[in-house]
């Protein structure tokens, strides 16, 4: 597959972000760029918190990279 034929990357990866940041918090953050289709938080496998940053998954790949450059400069 060529690399100019593949679909653009619609997943931001954001971290330092506080350890009790929530689901809810995140789509406050990141829901003004655009639609988000889904958010994962990973947690810490012994303690069950949060481990400071999420995954987000955009409906189109241009909002991520206006979250991308827009929240990278504050």
């Amino acid at each position: 597959m060529s690399f100019y034929l593949s679909t653009p990357n619609r997943s931001l990866f954001a971290r330092n972000l506080a350890y009790n940041t929530r689901f809810e918090e995140s789509l406050c953050k990141f829901g003004p760029y655009g639609p988000i289709v889904s958010v994962y938080i990973p947690l810490d496998f012994y303690t069950r918190c949060p481990r400071g940053f999420p995954y987000v998954q955009f409906e189109d790949f241009r909002d991520a990279e206006d979250a991308l450059h827009n929240l990278d400069r504050k």
